[in-house]
């Protein structure tokens, strides 16, 4: 398979006139080596220009395949009178005799699709693209090419029919191999095995984050195996992700979830999904999952439970949040898709999805169109898991049968789910609930399952808390610390019911709200939960006692 460097050499030895080449700025050191290279190799010559020069400079390699600058004197610019007279350098190198490549950077303000610009900036943007389409027809042929260079490659659609467009990818798995052994940066008695492991933890990054990454890690842990390197790279990038992306990276965490059989079920069975041999009978993970409920109900951490099941990172990511980049939204986007396709086996979750759709206006349905068209097109094993609270604020054509194959309805848990949800978040602070003992009697366990009806899981978690702090309080001196062994913290019926007293839930506060939501995700989504068998099951209580 070419690299990405492979597939832009191919257009510069096919002799387009003008390329459009979109790379990340910690990159261009690398693509700008990579460029004057190529032109040594063939006999040609590199030359750059940007506004911060105003100058030309050319490219060459030297011999320790460091980049060198030098002076080009033939360019000569004159005094700027208008503002096209910045980029004089369009109608110069259509014009220049000599052959080779120049490399013109962040162009791509004055060539996308321009609205609402002042009459200035959209005279000078008419000028750019009349010299762009000139030195296209001009220089066809002629040997000479121009770049066009930035980290964001947008042209307008009459220029995108005559300009190709080369998009630098994320590399892959041998890409990464094969660079971090070119820079001998990490030990030469590496096994493959080793290398594949160091690949697998830098997946996701670009080579240049990848050696930085390295260089860094070099200083604290000069002698690490590789194993242990991997740890730490592993570590740095989720660090480099999670800035570079708004996202929250997570791997496979280790959570428990209180009942939602149904649905952790069908998690283990996607599992099987991602073996050879669903492979070999052309089967694969589903386009998306569809998580809808009453907030609370444990959504996140329901798709937390299927990372856990399929043994997969998580990427979590507010899909509200989209909107807020306003015209850079879509671009978000698309570098996040980049990312999680290049990572392939991962958990793309969209956190209260329906949020980014409850102004219905031309972002959010473009935003809309941008996913189903790469939900519809990806080939690598990425699971898309988007939760809703309101299912009316989506656009229809993101919940009909071929958009995400499976919708869930996540409800508000039954006795027998809460009983298994107070024992979850009690085990953190009493000991007595770990290793499956139970301390209370049935009937205790009746009135807390009856006093909390229609909370939700965070609710729960939230009285479990606040009862064990208020015992906190009540069995220790304030500011006062001893080495020796802590009294127990005991919860108590009492406290867990206080508590209770004290919070209004959702569903009693909101009841008309909540039903609508309940009513809503009944008619579309499949039952998360099984019947409550359980002996706290209301058919199961005894009315007469």
């Amino acid at each position: 398979m070419k690299s990405s460097f492979n597939c832009l050499e191919d257009l510069l030895a096919n002799n387009y006139p003008v390329i459009a080449c979109e790379s990340p700025l910690q990159e261009r050191h690398r693509l700008l080596t990579r460029i004057a290279a190529y032109c040594q190799n063939t006999g040609n010559k590199a030359y750059i220009w940007n506004l911060n020069e105003s100058s030309i400079k050319e490219l060459a390699v030297g011999v320790k395949e460091n980049l060198i600058l030098r002076e080009f004197n033939d360019y000569k610019p004159t005094v700027k009178q208008n503002k096209e007279d910045y980029f004089q350098v369009l109608n110069f190198w259509k014009g220049y005799s000599e052959i080779g490549i120049l490399i013109v950077e962040n162009i791509f303000p004055w060539i996308k699709e321009n609205n609402n610009q002042s009459a200035d900036f959209l005279i000078v943007s008419s000028w750019i693209k009349s010299s762009l389409i000139n030195l296209k027809h001009s220089n066809q042929d002629s040997g000479k090419t121009t770049i066009l260079l930035g980290h964001h490659a947008e042209i307008t659609s009459e220029m995108a029919a005559i300009i190709p467009l080369w998009t630098q990818e994320l590399p892959d798995t041998q890409e990464i191999i094969d660079n971090l052994i070119n820079s001998k940066i990490l030990p030469s008695t590496y096994t493959d095995q080793d290398w594949l492991e160091i690949a697998y933890s830098s997946a996701g990054l670009y080579i240049s984050d990848i050696i930085s990454c390295f260089k860094d890690i070099e200083k604290t842990h000069p002698t690490g195996n590789s194993s242990e390197i991997a740890k730490l790279l592993l570590s740095r990038k989720i660090q480099l992700l999670n800035r570079l992306y708004d996202i929250e990276f997570l791997p496979p965490p280790k959570v428990q979830l209180g009942g939602l059989e149904l649905m952790q079920e069908s998690f283990k069975k996607f599992k099987r999904l991602l073996t050879p041999r669903a492979k070999q009978y052309n089967l694969r993970v589903p386009k998306g999952i569809m998580l809808v409920g009453p907030p609370g109900t444990g959504k996140s951490h329901s798709a937390k439970a299927c990372s856990q099941n399929m043994g997969i990172p998580l990427i979590m990511v507010d899909w509200g949040n989209f909107r807020s980049f306003g015209n850079q939204a879509e671009v978000k986007l698309k570098r996040l898709l980049r990312l999680v396709d290049r990572l392939n086996q991962v958990i793309l979750y969209f956190d209260d999805f329906d949020k980014g759709f409850a102004g219905d206006d031309d972002l959010a349905k473009r935003l809309a169109g941008q996913l189903l068209t790469w939900m519809q097109e990806r080939t690598s094993d990425v699971l898309v898991i988007a939760s809703v609270n309101r299912m009316e604020w989506l656009p229809p054509e993101l919940t009909r049968a071929g958009r995400f194959d499976y919708l869930f309805k996540v409800d508000l848990p039954n006795n027998g789910e809460r009983h298994t949800i107070f024992k979850l978040h009690a085990a953190r602070f009493d000991k007595r609930f770990r290793n499956s003992n139970d301390p209370w009697s049935e009937d205790e366990w009746r009135r807390i399952l009856k006093a909390t009806n229609r909370c939700v899981g965070s609710e729960i978690q939230t009285i479990v808390e606040r009862a064990a702090f208020s015992i906190f309080c009540t069995m220790t001196a304030e500011d006062t610390y001893t080495s020796s062994e802590l009294p127990p913290l005991e919860l108590t019926i009492e406290a867990l019911l206080e508590e209770r007293r004290q919070i209004n839930p959702l569903a009693i506060r909101e009841a008309d709200r909540v039903e609508s939501m309940r009513n809503k995700a009944d008619q579309q989504a499949l039952p998360s939960s099984l019947r409550d068998e359980s002996k706290f099951a209301v058919g199961n209580i005894n009315i007469f006692s």
